[in-house]
C-alpha cells in the first residue's frame, strides 16, 4: 500500500526515509499510524540472507534482542515477515551513529567521554549477565539518542552462550 509516496508496512507503519544499509538489507524510518510512534525498521532481503547463507546470524541477532531490555540496548518491538522480506521493528534511536557525532566533533570532551564510557559500560555489563556477547562493537554500532545518551545496536554477530559451548 502506498500513501503519499510513503509505504505502509502490514498496515501498522508508515515507512519513510532510509536510515541506512547494509548487506542484507535497509533501514527505513517508521511510523505507527495508531499511536504516531517512531520506529526504525530493519527490512531484509531473504534472496540475499540466504545466498549469503547468514540465516543463522539473522535469527541469533533477533533471539538476542527479544532477550534485552536496558535503556543503553536498542529494543526490538516486534518482528514481521513476507516471502520476501523480514522486518524487525527497532526503537527509533535519533541522534546518529557515536561514529558520527566523534568525526563531527573531533574528540569528546573528558566530562562526556566518561558519561557515554558509563553508560556503554552498563548495557555491556547487562547483555554480559544474560549471557549475551555482542562481539561487534566499535562506534559505528553505538547510537547517540537526542539526549545524548548510547544505545548499543547491532546484534548480528552475538553469541549467547549456546553458541560458544558454555
Amino acid at each position: 500500500m502506498v500513501k503519499g509516496g510513503r509505504e505502509a508496512l502490514l498496515g501498522g507503519y508508515e515507512m519513510g526515509r532510509t536510515l541506512g544499509e547494509g548487506n542484507f538489507g535497509k533501514v527505513k524510518y517508521a511510523r505507527h499510524l495508531a499511536t504516531g510512534g517512531h520506529f526504525a525498521v530493519k527490512i531484509l532481503d531473504r534472496g540475499r540472507v540466504v545466498s549469503l547463507r547468514a540465516g543463522d546470524q539473522i535469527r541469533r541477532e533477533i533471539a538476542t534482542l527479544k532477550l534485552l531490555r536496558h535503556p543503553h540496548v536498542v529494543r526490538l518491538h516486534e518482528v514481521a515477515a513476507s516471502k520476501t522480506k523480514i522486518y524487525m521493528v527497532l526503537e527509533f534511536v535519533n541522534g546518529g551513529e557515536l561514529f558520527e557525532r566523534i568525526a563531527v566533533k573531533g574528540k569528546l570532551s573528558e566530562k562526556e567521554g566518561r558519561r557515554l564510557f558509563q553508560q556503554l559500560i552498563d548495557g555491556v555489563s547487562y547483555c554480559h549477565d544474560r549471557g549475551v556477547y555482542h562481539r561487534d562493537l566499535k562506534p559505528e554500532n553505538v547510537l547517540v539518542d537526542q539526549k545524548g545518551n548510547i544505545k548499543i545496536s547491532d546484534f548480528g554477530l552475538s553469541a549467547l552462550p549456546q553458541h560458544l559451548g558454555v
